[in-house]
């Protein structure tokens, strides 16, 4: 006789608070238990709701947070310039005051893998594993500078915003909502170097491949950039994996939420043996 499969656990209830860090509010929402927390961290195209999916599936076997951080989502806007040091700051300020105390896991998508790569540098002993979810890389800047098509009369505007973008807008602070000094952060990140041994996981996508801006000729030579750029991540530890999000575009936590789920619910265990 086939038993019926068990019941699916029900999904744990979120709470958000808006926190005082110094003057400006900023919004994190909780849910699961335990003591080790998994801390979420977003990029700089998407507010930390789009980490909802993924949350409520970690959050069945371990506390985790999700949080805005300044001038996106529900918390308050910040002075700006900011650069990645002055947001972990922040993240930091946020932990202390609502008492979410180590040891962490901590996932960051594209830019936010940035933060969380000089997050695990700074709380390195708290610090029990890093996902990175198809992450900005220090040099990816330099790499594509003349990787994308030249300019074409009709191009879509996407491509063009992109091209721009990623040949020198990006210096720019106000290329981003959040007035990000990017050449200050991505030299705090090179600073990093090695996290020794810590569990790193890299997420990464096929990002190019399905960005329908660009010309269907150029996008497997711009993906074969993403992929050496995201390969360079094996530098950061004695105990590096990769997992391939071959359906996905950039934003893995919002086309395959079940996969990020999956690599952060394995860790969550590894790290509990």
């Amino acid at each position: 006789m086939i038993s019926a499969p068990p019941p699916a656990l029900p999904v744990p209830t979120e709470l958000t608070q808006q926190v005082d860090v110094g003057g400006r509010r900023l919004a994190m929402t909780c849910s699961g238990a335990g003591t080790l927390t998994v801390l979420l961290e977003t990029g700089l195209g998407a507010e930390a709701d789009e980490w909802a999916v993924v949350q409520g599936e970690v959050a069945r076997v371990a506390r985790v947070c999700r949080y805005d951080r300044a001038s996106r989502g529900k918390s308050d806007p910040a002075p700006k310039p900011r650069n990645a040091a002055q947001m972990v700051d922040d993240l930091d300020t946020l932990l202390r005051l609502t008492h979410t105390a180590g040891p962490y896991i901590v996932v960051g998508h594209s830019y936010g893998g940035l933060l969380m790569r000089l997050f695990a540098a700074r709380h390195r002993s708290d610090v029990k594993g890093l996902v990175l979810v198809d992450s900005l890389q220090a040099e990816q800047f330099n790499v594509f500078s003349e990787g994308f098509p030249p300019p074409s009369p009709g191009e879509p505007p996407a491509l063009a915003g992109i091209r721009a973008f990623w040949t020198g807008g990006w210096r720019s602070p106000a290329s981003t909502v959040e007035g990000i000094d990017m050449p200050t952060s991505l030299d705090q990140d090179r600073a990093v170097g090695s996290l020794g041994d810590l569990r790193i996981r890299v997420i990464h996508a096929d990002t190019f491949l399905h960005n329908e801006a660009a010309p269907a000729a150029f996008r497997p030579m711009l993906q074969a950039k993403w992929n050496d750029l995201q390969r360079r991540f094996a530098a950061l530890s004695t105990r590096v994996t990769f997992r391939h999000a071959a359906a996905s575009s950039h934003f893995v936590q919002r086309d395959d939420p079940g996969l990020v789920a999956e690599v952060i619910n394995d860790l969550v265990a590894e790290v509990a043996d």
